[in-house]
């Protein structure tokens, strides 16, 4: 360890707030693998400050493989969308665990056996029995698109609607497909061709054998948009760490720097 990673080190338990950032932003762009083993060693210290700022280091080590996993999974297109959901919830709610979610999903599953989803009227009669209903269109909230927070409150977005009920039904070897309609809701249609519309209280439609034609949404198709609405709910709310976490997940592994088409204080272009 040279002198300069040492003075470094020596920073994070100074008293001036502003001196110990400094250093904390300098060790966190050094390499990682050299960090982590000095952090161990340092994170049962006797000083609170010290022990806090080591923690917050660690916190941000971890936040920043959690963004790079799941940026590199959008990208190569590697996600099931239960997994790909958990991990959008979890770039919001970061204090979140995985493992709080899945117990939420798994929760939900086994309240869905006494309904026997296995038709896509079975599953409205399920999905409305559990008070799912979509929120209007218009109205952008984190709480609508992430998946603990939807279950949480029975309420979401029309395309969370429809992968909630798309990931239920597998349970149930019921195959359904997300498309949108000519009104531009998410609904679902099973293999038969008969539909099922979350945004009009899960509203049945048999098939009618008119020749439709549908594009269907696949896993990274929605998970892309909602990683774009969440984006998008950052803008709104002027949060840079969120702009830049979740910029950074759209515009892929290939950019550590962070989006460079942000302008100005989120990306690197100031002018």
């Amino acid at each position: 360890m040279n002198g300069d990673y040492k003075h470094l080190l020596s920073l994070l338990d100074d008293e001036n707030d502003q001196a110990a950032s400094m250093a904390m932003a300098e060790l966190l762009s050094r390499d990682e693998k050299q960090l982590e083993p000095v952090l161990r060693k340092l994170q049962e210290s006797s000083d609170p400050r010290l022990r806090k700022r080591i923690h917050q280091l660690q916190s941000t080590i971890f936040l920043r493989r959690r963004r790079k996993s799941f940026s590199c999974n959008l990208s190569e297109k590697k996600l099931n969308l239960l997994e790909g959901l958990i991990q959008l919830h979890l770039l919001w709610f970061d204090n979140d665990s995985s493992g709080s979610l899945r117990k939420q999903w798994n929760k939900l599953v086994a309240g869905a056996r006494k309904y026997r989803p296995d038709t896509l009227e079975s599953l409205a009669y399920f999905m409305r029995k559990m008070n799912f209903a979509c929120t209007h269109k218009d109205d952008l909230d984190p709480d609508h698109i992430c998946l603990g927070t939807v279950l949480d409150d029975a309420a979401g977005a029309d395309f969370m609607m429809c992968s909630i009920a798309c990931l239920i039904a597998a349970h149930w070897n019921l195959h359904l497909r997300i498309t949108q309609s000519a009104e531009t809701d998410f609904i679902l249609l099973d293999d038969a061709r008969n539909i099922l519309v979350p945004a009009n209280d899960w509203d049945y439609l048999p098939c009618d054998h008119k020749n439709y034609t549908f594009e269907f949404w696949t896993v990274p198709m929605l998970l892309r948009y909602a990683t774009a609405l969440l984006f998008t709910c950052a803008v709104s709310a002027d949060s840079f760490r969120y702009v830049y976490t979740i910029g950074s997940c759209l515009s892929g592994p290939s950019r550590p720097e962070g989006p460079v088409f942000l302008p100005f204080p989120y990306g690197r272009d100031k002018k």
